[in-house]
């Protein structure tokens, strides 16, 4: 029985061997650039991807409102403290510092405590949100930490915070969807500070009642 013969097929050089070096040369460099601009183009579009998912909060307070105080001719004045999310992608809120007179608390009461002098804080008006731990800010809206309106009857404690918010200062830390963090100081001039991760507070804000 005879067997078939099989023969391998090679590419043919073109006989002339500084050519073929020349040619070979050639493909590698091609291989090479080809490789380099898809490895471009992916990052490219990584970083494209990240701006569009990009996360700028803003920290923002406010005195006043547009609501009547009744038996007056002006409006309820508020003490109103929200993070605001003025970029493109969500932004994920890890934590919140805020310092009166650069000493940190940990909530309403503790708030109070340090800058009215009554012992029985009256917190009536006040509407918190509770918690800011991973809240998802979505691009273009806000949360709120907490606002205290003004009430009708006289309030000591509304009173002397309202007239020490100049020594209010809240910061925050917050991630994008992609966890690149970012951590905002109460200076709103400055832009965000970009961080590996967020690096713990020393006294984390939570915007409740030290009941609750």
């Amino acid at each position: 029985m005879e067997h078939e013969s099989h023969h391998h097929h090679h590419p043919h050089g073109t006989g002339l061997r500084w050519l073929d070096i020349v040619l070979g040369v050639c493909a590698t460099v091609v291989s090479l650039v080809s490789l380099w601009l898809g490895i471009h183009s992916a990052h490219s579009m990584e970083k494209l991807v990240a701006a569009n998912s990009y996360p700028y909060v803003d920290l923002m307070r406010s005195m006043g409102s547009d609501i009547p105080l009744p038996g007056t001719d002006r409006n309820r004045r508020v003490v109103e403290y929200l993070l605001a999310n003025n970029g493109v992608g969500p932004a994920r809120v890890e934590w919140v510092e805020l310092r009166y007179k650069g000493k940190p608390v940990a909530n309403i009461d503790d708030l109070l405590d340090a800058c009215c002098a009554t012992k029985a804080h009256d917190t009536s008006g006040v509407d918190r949100r509770g918690n800011v731990v991973n809240a998802l800010i979505p691009p273009r809206a806000s949360v709120k930490l907490f606002t205290w309106t003004e009430q009708p009857h006289a309030n000591a404690d509304f009173d002397t915070l309202h007239r020490s918010m100049k020594d209010i200062a809240v910061s925050a830390c917050y991630c994008s969807v992609f966890d690149e963090c970012y951590v905002r100081r109460e200076n709103n001039a400055e832009k965000p500070e970009a961080v590996a991760h967020c690096p713990a507070p020393e006294l984390a804000f939570a915007p409740r009642f030290r009941t609750d």
